[in-house]
């Protein structure tokens, strides 16, 4: 269930995120469907906070700089995403595509990172967006981490709400699918949640999270390519491992 004062300043800060400029009570309103009272408050206590500053008089508001040294202290701590991060942009220069990086939530994944593609034609998806589960690369590494027992009772069980017309939804099938991709060693997504776009993932396994490592990127250059992405994929999980070991930390 929502909080919906917390849904409010996080909407808030999407705003100004999208717009990259200054807002007057009335705009932040109309934006957000508040009421003015509640737009005002929500300043009222921003500006308090520090988190919001106005540019001059009835010239608008506009956040400060603490939420970004905020967020940056918190990715600062973040045990996964110093373990990963610099891995995700060797993989990205090695192969060319997007790489992500994706924890289980029910019957979701959230991508904890992205470092997308510089082409020019790519496939973009950001950190906090989520996907089905049985319906990427990376969500189906994780679900491969399941004994087979397990596996079978969740597939049984899974939502299939959110699935896309290409989604796997049978459950027979989405197992035979991950238990065999299991004994390859990696996973593929074929269109199957966003049209044109081929994923392959692969599990990690960090801080004792088992998460998910995938590329992406269009059909037209990721087709006869999964066996090259999955051997780059291996080489960066190989280089992840390696570099938890030296620092005697564990998986």
């Amino acid at each position: 269930m929502s909080v919906r004062q917390v849904e409010n300043v996080l909407r808030f800060f999407e705003f100004f995120s999208v717009e990259q400029a200054p807002a007057t009570l009335t705009q932040m309103a109309a934006a957000l469907s508040l009421p003015m009272s509640s737009t005002s408050n929500l300043v009222s206590t921003l500006r308090e906070h520090g988190y919001l500053y106005e540019i001059r008089r009835r010239g608008g508001f506009y956040p400060t700089r603490r939420m970004f040294d905020v967020s940056q202290c918190i990715l600062d701590g973040d045990p996964v995403l110093k373990m990963v991060s610099d891995h995700m942009a060797d993989l990205r220069s090695e192969t060319g595509e997007t790489v992500l990086l994706a924890a289980r939530d029910g019957n979701e994944v959230v991508y904890l990172d992205t470092l997308v593609s510089t082409k020019g034609v790519r496939y973009s998806a950001y950190a906090g967006e989520r996907r089905p589960v049985y319906a990427i690369s990376s969500g189906k590494a994780i679900l491969s981490a399941l004994p087979d027992d397990d596996l079978r009772a969740e597939l049984e069980a899974m939502d299939y709400s959110e699935a896309a017309s290409h989604s796997i939804t049978d459950p027979d099938e989405l197992f035979r699918t991950i238990t065999e991709s299991r004994r390859r060693g990696w996973f593929l997504n074929a269109t199957e949640f966003t049209p044109e776009v081929s994923g392959v993932g692969m599990l990690l396994e960090v801080v004792g999270q088992k998460i998910g490592l995938s590329v992406a990127g269009p059909n037209y250059r990721m087709e006869g390519r999964h066996e090259e992405i999955a051997a780059a994929l291996g080489r960066t999980i190989d280089a992840i491992y390696a570099q938890i070991d030296k620092r005697g930390g564990e998986k």
